[in-house]
C-alpha cells in the first residue's frame, strides 16, 4: 500500500512538473563555427627528457622526450613543440646545421626529417627500419648522409635528399678483430673526423672502439683494456680522447691506436664510476677544455651526479647535480669542428631541469633562463588562471617579487637566443597561480605567450605540525584550492589537511599576528544530526564542542595556542605560530581556519571554498558540512553539518539595527501550495511549544562577546527541527544545562532586537507516533558514514516510515525526468526527500559554494545577498545573508530561504545571468591602502550588487515572438555531473535542460567566445565541451586529455578555465599548456606565432692548416683524403658495385615514408573531379583542333611552295633547253 501511494504521489509530481517548464525562444549569436579547440603554447620543463641537440648557427636548443614530443627553445617567447603522430619516445635528435631541418629517431625505429622553416613545423620525410633497431645517429657537418647505428652493431647511411638507405653498410663482424669471440654489442656512438670525413669512430656497448675508413674500408682498433665508454676528436683530427670505464681519460694518436699516448685519472686511481660522455674543445687561444660526466670515486657509496670541467693549467672543477645527468652539449661559437670551437657555455640536461653553465665567468655560474623550467620544483597540486587580471596587480606582484629574485646567477645574457619571439595575440593580462605540494604558491605572468615568475608565497610558514602527527603522511602543506579576488587582492588558500588561510596584500612590511578560527567538528554532527539523543548524553556538551571557544584578534599581540583545541577532543594537525612577526611586503597571512580531524588516520578535507570581499565572508565546504567565517571580525559566523543545511533554523544573532528590520524573513511570507521544477521549499512550524533537540547541537558562535550576547537573547526552548518532543529526562537535563549557561531568557520584544527564526511546520503529533520509527532510525544511523551499499534499502524503508507518519500523507521519490518541487504552506512535508536522506547515510559533502546577489524564494522578485551551496548528492541549497551596517560591531546573519534545487549527480557549478542574458559575477571590493577599519565599517549597500561580465550588445536576446523580460529577473545555471539546467528566477521555472548522463561532467565554468556567453565543460572522457548560454546547445566537443578522469581526479584541480575562452592544464607533471576554444583567438594566435628559422649566413669554413698536407699524400704512401664529393660517391655506391644487394637490397631493411606535405601534393594531383576532367578533355580537344588546323595550313603552304618551285623549275629547264650550246 505504501508503494502504491508513493507511486501515485510521484505520478502527480510528474504531472505538476510539466507545468514548471517555461517556453523561451532566444536568438543567440554564437554557433559552432566560432568554437574550436586550439592548443596555444606549452610551458615548463619537458617531462621525461631523453636527448639534447644544439644548432650553433641558428642558436636553437631541441629536447626530445619519452612522450614523442620535441621542444625547441630560443630567445624569450621562442618555445615551440613538435608532436609526432604517435607517443613513441624520441631517443635521438640532431640538427641539420643552419638548414631549418631537424632529425629525430623514435623508439619505434622511425627516423623523421622535420622542416621547421614553416611557422608550423612538419615532417618532410620518414624512414622506418624493418629489420634493425636504431641505437644512435650522427650527422657530420655539411654531410649529405646521416649515420645510423643499430642494436645489432651495424652502421647504415641514410641520404638526406631522398631519405633512403645507402647500399654502403658497415657490418659488425667486419669491424671487430677476429680474435674477439663475443658480439661487441649495440653501437653507442659514432664520431666523424673533423678534417677527414672518410674516417669515423664507432664505439660499441662492450667498450670496443674502432676507426673505420669509408674510402678504403680499413680498420684501426683501440685496446680493450680498459673498456671505452665515450670518444671525442681533437679539432686537428690527429688525436682522440676517450672516457673509460674505470674513470680514466686517455688520449690516442690516430696513427697509432694500439696504445694511449697519455692517460690520466682526474679523480684519483681509486674505484671510480664510468665516464659515459666526454667532450674535447679548444678556445681561441688554443686552450683545451675537457668536459665529462661521471667518473666520480665510489669510496663513500654511490656518488652524486656530477659534471667535471678541466682546463689547461687549472684544477678540475666538479659540479654536483641534484638530478641525474641525461646529456650535455658544449655551446660553441664556431660551428666547425676542424678549428678551435671557442666554447662559451655548457647546456646540461638533467632529469628534472635544464641549466646553462657559463664557461667565461670564473666559478662557472648558472645563466638564468627566461623560460620557466622550474615549474615542477615542487609538484603542482592545483592551478588557478585569470585571463583578465588587472595590470596594476601584475605590477604590484612584480614589484614585491623582485626582492625574491635568486642571487648567484651569471650576468651574461641567455645564449640560446635564436628565432623570433611570439607576439601577444590576446592582448590580455594573464595571471597563473600554481599551488605546490610543499605549500608554496607561485604567481606567473602568462601574457605574450611566455611564462614569467612574478612572486612566490609560502603558505605553510605560519603553521607547525603537532608532534604526535609529525610522522603522518596525511599531514601536509600541499595546496588544494586557491581563490583570489582580483579587485580587493584578497587570497584564500586551502590545504589538503584542513587548513585554510586568508592572505591580504600589503605593499610594505608589517608586524602582526594571525587570527585563528576553530571550525567545529562537523563529522560528529553529520553522523548524529538525524539521531535521537541517547540517555545520559548532554546536548549542552555537544553544543560546547561545536562552538568556538577562543578567538585571537588580528591586532592582538598574544600568542594563540591552538594545539590544545580549547580543551576538547578535537584533533588539529597544525597549530599557528602566534608570536608577532615582521612580514615582508606582499601577501601576508591574516586569518587561519583550522578544521579538526575525526581521527588520527582520517581528515575532514576541504571540498570547496569561496571568498567575497564585498560581503566580508568566506565559505569553507568540507566532506561533512559548511562553515562561514566573518573576515571583518575574524570570527566564525556559523557552521552546519550537511544534514543541517536542509533544516530551516537560522543562525542565532545578536541585536540587529533597525535598518535591517525590513529584510525579508521567511516567517513573514505567505506561501501557496505549488509544485515547480525540482526545487524543494522547507516547511516551517509557527508553534513554539514543541521542544527542540536540534538547536542545542546547531548553536554555534565564535567570539566570547558574541556568545554571551547570544545567550542573553535566545531562550533554550527552541522547537525541534524534526517536529518531536524529547523525553522528559532529556528535556529536563537540557533545560537545566542551558539555564546554567544562559541565566537570562531570550527576549522577543523590540528592546531585545529583531530576531528571526525559521522552524518547521508540523502537525501536532503525539510522541508515541514516532517512537518506533525513531528507534529504527537510531539503529540505522549509528555509524552512517561507514554503512555499506547493501544496507541502503533498510535505511530507505525506515526513513519512508518516518516521512509517512510525520506528514500524514504519503510521498514517493521524484520522477527521473523532472523531479518535482514542493513548497508547503498549510500542509506538512519533509524537509529532505528520502532519496537525499539515503545518500546522507553514505556521506554528503559540500562541493560547490557561490556568493551572489540573487532571488532565493519563489515569486519574490527582491534580490538580496545569498550563498548557493551544492552538495555531492545533487542538492543546490540557497541561504540568505543579512549584512549589518557596522561590521565591526555586528556580524552577518544567515537565514535559510527554504529553496533546494534537485539535480542528478554532484553539483559542480552555480552561475547566474541577468534578465538580458548577461553573465553576472558577485560583487567585490576594490583594493585600498587605507586601514582595514575604514574598509570594513562601510555600508554594504554600496557594493553588494552584482557585476555584469557580458557586454549587453553581445548578449543573446529574446525572439520577437516572445518576451519574458517582465517575468524573469535572473537565470540560475546549475551544472551537475549528469545534467545542466537553466532556471528562471524568481518563478523557479525550468527554461532549458541539457542531459549528460552518458558521459558525466567533472568541471564547468561560464566564459565568453567572441564576447558571447558560453559554458566550457570538461567531461569524464577528457573532452572539452562548449555549450551555449542560455539555450544549452552543444557547440563543440574535442578531446583535451588523453585519458578519462573523475570528479576527484587530481587533474581536475590541475585544469583551470578562464575568461575569453582560454584555459590551461598540466599536460605532464612538469609542463602546463594553454589552449583556447575561440576560433577567432586561435587564428590570432596562429598569425602572431613567432618563427624558429631565421636566415643566417653560414660562417666561412676554416682553411687547410698546412700546404704540405696534399703534397705528402702525393709523394707519400698515405692515400689521399676523400673530400665531400668523393664521400657522396662512395656512400651512394657509384664507385663500389660490389656492395651487398645494391639499392634494391636496402628496401627490405628500411622503408621510406613521404611526409604529410608530399602526401598532400599527391592528393592534390590525384584529386580531380569529373567536371575538372571533362574540362581538361575539352581543352585538350580544342588544342588538338588548333594544332590540326595549323597542320592543314602548313600543308597548304607547302603545297603552294611546291607548285611555285615546280613552275620555276619548268621555266628554268625550258630556258636552258632553248639556249644554244655554242653561245658563250
Amino acid at each position: 500500500m505504501d508503494k502504491a501511494k508513493r507511486r501515485l504521489a510521484s505520478a502527480l509530481d510528474g504531472f505538476r512538473s510539466n507545468h514548471s517548464k517555461m517556453d523561451i525562444s532566444v536568438d543567440e549569436r554564437v554557433n559552432s563555427e566560432h568554437c574550436c579547440l586550439k592548443k596555444v603554447v606549452r610551458f615548463g620543463f619537458p617531462d621525461e627528457s631523453r636527448c639534447l641537440a644544439y644548432d650553433p648557427v641558428q642558436r636553437l636548443l631541441a629536447i626530445g622526450t619519452e612522450h614523442g614530443t620535441v621542444r625547441i627553445i630560443g630567445e624569450v617567447g621562442v618555445d615551440h613543440i613538435l608532436r609526432h603522430g604517435t607517443d613513441h619516445g624520441v631517443n635521438h635528435i640532431q640538427f641539420v646545421i643552419n638548414d631549418g631541418s631537424l632529425i629525430t629517431a623514435c623508439s619505434n625505429d622511425m627516423i623523421h626529417l622535420w622542416n621547421y622553416r614553416l611557422k608550423v613545423p612538419e615532417i618532410k620525410l620518414s624512414i622506418e627500419m624493418n629489420k634493425e633497431n636504431v641505437s644512435t645517429i650522427h650527422l657530420p657537418m655539411n654531410s649529405k648522409y646521416l649515420y645510423v647505428g643499430t642494436i645489432k652493431g651495424n652502421v647504415y647511411f641514410v641520404s638526406l635528399d631522398t631519405f633512403q638507405l645507402s647500399p654502403y653498410v658497415i657490418m659488425w663482424n667486419k669491424a671487430i678483430d677476429l680474435s674477439c669471440r663475443i658480439h661487441p654489442g649495440p653501437v653507442r656512438q659514432i664520431a666523424a673526423c673533423p678534417t677527414d670525413p672518410s674516417k669515423i669512430l664507432i664505439a660499441f656497448e662492450r667498450g670496443i672502439v674502432i676507426q673505420w675508413n669509408l674510402a678504403t674500408k680499413e680498420v684501426d682498433r683501440f685496446p680493450l683494456d680498459p673498456p671505452i665508454k665515450s670518444v671525442s676528436w681533437h679539432y686537428d683530427g690527429k688525436q682522440v680522447m676517450t672516457g673509460n670505464v674505470d674513470g680514466s681519460v686517455s688520449v690516442f694518436n690516430t696513427k697509432k691506436t694500439s696504445e694511449p699516448a697519455h692517460k690520466s685519472f682526474p679523480h684519483g686511481q681509486t674505484d671510480c664510476r664510468p665516464i659515459p660522455n666526454i667532450d674535447w674543445k679548444h678556445t681561441g687561444e688554443n686552450e683545451q677544455v675537457v668536459v665529462f660526466s661521471g667518473g666520480m670515486p665510489t669510496d663513500d657509496g654511490l656518488p652524486p651526479p656530477a659534471l667535471t670541467i678541466l682546463k689547461a693549467s687549472r684544477h678540475a672543477t666538479v659540479m654536483e647535480m641534484e638530478n641525474p645527468i641525461i646529456s650535455f652539449i658544449t655551446l660553441q661559437q664556431v660551428p666547425y669542428n676542424s678549428s678551435p670551437q671557442q666554447p662559451h657555455a655548457i647546456a646540461v640536461l638533467l632529469k628534472h631541469d635544464l641549466m646553462i653553465i657559463d664557461l667565461q665567468t670564473p666559478g662557472y655560474p648558472i645563466i638564468e633562463s627566461p623560460h620557466a623550467m622550474d615549474l615542477h620544483e615542487s609538484p603542482v597540486t592545483c592551478l588557478q588562471y585569470y585571463s583578465d587580471c588587472p595590470s596594476d596587480l601584475i605590477g604590484a606582484l612584480t614589484l614585491v617579487g623582485y626582492k625574491q629574485r635568486k642571487k648567484g646567477f651569471s650576468e651574461r645574457q641567455w645564449p640560446i637566443n635564436g628565432g623570433h619571439g611570439r607576439e601577444c595575440a590576446t592582448g590580455f593580462q594573464e595571471l597563473v597561480i600554481t599551488g605546490h605540494k610543499d605549500g608554496s604558491l607561485r604567481f606567473w605572468q602568462a601574457s605574450g605567450e611566455n611564462l614569467q615568475i612574478l612572486y612566490r608565497l609560502k603558505t605553510g610558514s605560519h603553521f607547525e605540525r603537532l608532534e604526535e602527527l609529525e610522522s603522518s603522511e596525511k599531514v601536509s602543506h600541499a595546496i588544494k584550492y586557491i581563490e583570489m579576488c582580483l579587485e580587493s587582492r584578497l587570497l584564500l588558500v586551502a590545504g589538503i589537511s584542513g587548513q585554510v588561510t586568508l592572505f591580504r596584500f600589503a605593499k610594505s612590511e608589517t608586524t602582526n599576528t594571525i587570527a585563528v578560527v576553530h571550525i567545529p567538528n562537523l563529522c560528529v554532527t553529520s553522523n548524529s544530526s538525524i539521531v535521537d539523543e541517547r540517555p545520559g548524553l548532554s546536548s549542552q556538551s555537544s553544543k560546547e564542542m561545536k562552538r568556538q571557544k577562543k578567538v585571537v584578534s588580528r591586532d592582538s599581540t598574544a600568542s594563540p595556542d591552538t594545539s590544545d583545541a580549547s580543551g576538547d577532543e578535537r584533533i588539529v594537525p597544525f597549530k599557528v605560530r602566534g608570536a608577532p612577526v615582521k612580514r615582508p611586503a606582499g601577501y601576508q597571512p591574516e586569518l587561519a581556519c583550522l578544521i579538526p580531524w575525526p581521527s588520527h588516520v582520517s581528515s575532514d578535507m576541504v571540498t570547496s571554498i569561496a571568498l567575497n570581499s564585498a560581503y566580508g565572508v568566506i565559505a569553507i565546504g568540507t566532506t561533512s558540512g559548511l562553515a562561514l567565517v566573518d573576515i571583518a571580525q575574524c570570527a566564525l559566523i556559523y557552521a552546519w553539518s550537511t544534514a543541517e543545511l536542509y533544516g530551516s533554523d537560522p543562525t542565532p544573532a545578536i541585536q540587529l539595527s533597525n535598518q535591517l528590520s525590513d529584510a525579508s524573513s521567511p516567517l513573514e511570507e505567505e506561501e501557496p501550495n505549488s509544485e515547480l521544477l525540482d526545487v524543494h521549499y522547507q516547511s516551517r512550524s509557527k508553534s513554539p511549544s514543541i521542544k527542540s533537540r536540534g538547536m542545542s547541537s546547531i548553536f554555534r558562535r565564535n567570539t566570547s562577546e558574541m556568545s554571551s550576547s547570544a545567550r542573553d537573547k535566545f531562550s533554550p526552548d527552541r522547537p525541534d527541527v524534526d517536529g518531536r518532543s524529547p523525553s522528559p529526562n532529556v528535556a529536563g537535563k537540557e533545560v537545566e544545562d542551558t539555564n546554567q549557561a544562559r541565566p537570562s531568557s531570550r527576549s522577543q520584544s523590540v528592546k531585545g532586537g529583531i530576531i528571526r527564526r525559521l522552524t518547521k511546520k508540523r502537525d501536532n503529533i503525539s510522541p508515541g507516533c514516532l517512537s518506533e520509527p525513531r528507534n529504527n532510525l537510531i539503529r540505522l544511523n549509528t555509524d552512517t558514514r561507514q554503512k555499506s551499499l547493501d544496507k541502503r534499502p533498510l535505511l530507505f524503508k525506515a526513513q519512508s516510515v518516518i516521512e509517512q507518519h510525520s506528514n500524514g500523507s504519503p510521498r514517493g521519490e521524484h520522477p527521473k525526468e523532472s523531479p518535482s518541487l514542493s513548497r508547503s504552506g498549510n500542509t506538512s512535508s519533509p524537509a529532505v526527500s528520502t532519496h537525499s536522506l539515503e545518500k546522507l547515510g553514505l556521506g554528503e559533502s559540500v562541493t560547490s559554494v557561490q556568493f551572489i546577489h540573487s532571488c532565493s524564494k519563489r515569486n519574490e522578485a527582491k534580490t538580496s545577498p545569498c550563498i548557493w551551496i551544492g552538495t555531492s548528492t545533487g542538492a543546490a541549497i540557497a541561504l540568505n545573508l543579512i549584512l549589518p551596517q557596522d561590521r565591526l560591531v555586528s556580524t552577518v546573519v544567515v537565514a535559510p530561504s527554504g529553496t533546494i534545487v534537485r539535480m542528478k549527480g554532484q553539483i559542480l557549478l552555480h552561475a547566474f545571468m541577468d534578465e538580458k542574458f548577461c553573465i553576472v559575477s558577485p560583487a567585490s571590493e576594490s583594493y585600498k591602502e587605507s586601514s582595514r577599519e575604514s574598509k570594513d565599517s562601510g555600508s554594504p549597500e554600496k557594493s553588494v550588487t552584482n557585476k555584469i561580465v557580458t557586454k549587453p550588445s553581445l548578449s543573446p536576446a529574446y525572439s520577437s515572438s516572445l518576451d519574458c523580460s517582465d517575468e524573469v529577473n535572473q537565470f540560475l545555471i546549475v551544472v551537475a555531473e549528469n545534467e545542466i539546467k537553466v532556471i528562471a528566477l524568481p518563478s523557479f521555472s525550468q527554461a532549458f535542460h541539457y542531459k549528460t548522463e552518458e558521459i558525466p561532467l567533472v568541471k564547468a565554468v561560464p566564459t565568453h567566445v567572441r564576447g558571447h556567453p558560453v559554458l566550457m565543460c570538461l567531461t569524464a572522457a577528457g573532452y572539452i565541451q562548449v555549450i551555449s548560454l542560455p539555450s544549452l546547445r552543444l557547440l563543440h566537443s574535442a578531446q583535451l586529455l588523453p585519458r578519462s578522469v573523475d570528479v576527484d581526479d587530481p587533474i581536475c584541480h590541475q585544469t583551470a578555465f578562464s575568461e575569453h575562452g582560454l584555459g590551461i592544464f598540466m599536460t605532464s607533471p612538469s609542463e602546463m599548456e594553454k589552449y583556447t576554444i575561440c576560433t577567432e583567438l586561435a587564428e590570432q594566435t596562429a598569425d602572431s606565432m613567432g618563427e624558429l628559422y631565421v636566415t643566417c649566413e653560414m660562417p666561412e669554413a676554416p682553411k687547410s692548416s698546412s700546404f704540405l698536407k696534399g703534397v705528402s699524400s702525393i709523394f707519400g704512401n698515405s692515400p689521399r683524403q676523400a673530400d665531400a664529393t668523393d664521400l657522396e660517391c662512395i656512400l651512394s655506391g657509384d664507385k663500389d658495385k660490389s656492395v651487398i644487394g645494391g639499392s634494391a637490397g636496402m628496401r627490405s631493411i628500411a622503408r621510406t615514408i613521404p611526409g604529410p606535405a608530399a602526401n598532400m601534393d599527391r592528393a592534390h594531383a590525384s584529386g580531380i573531379s569529373a567536371g575538372q576532367a571533362a574540362q581538361m578533355a575539352l581543352q585538350n580537344l580544342n588544342e588538338r583542333s588548333d594544332k590540326l588546323n595549323a597542320v592543314v595550313d602548313s600543308t597548304e603552304n607547302l603545297k603552294n611552295s611546291a607548285m611555285n618551285m615546280a613552275s620555276r623549275s619548268t621555266k628554268l629547264v625550258e630556258k636552258f633547253e632553248k639556249k644554244k650550246w655554242y653561245n658563250f
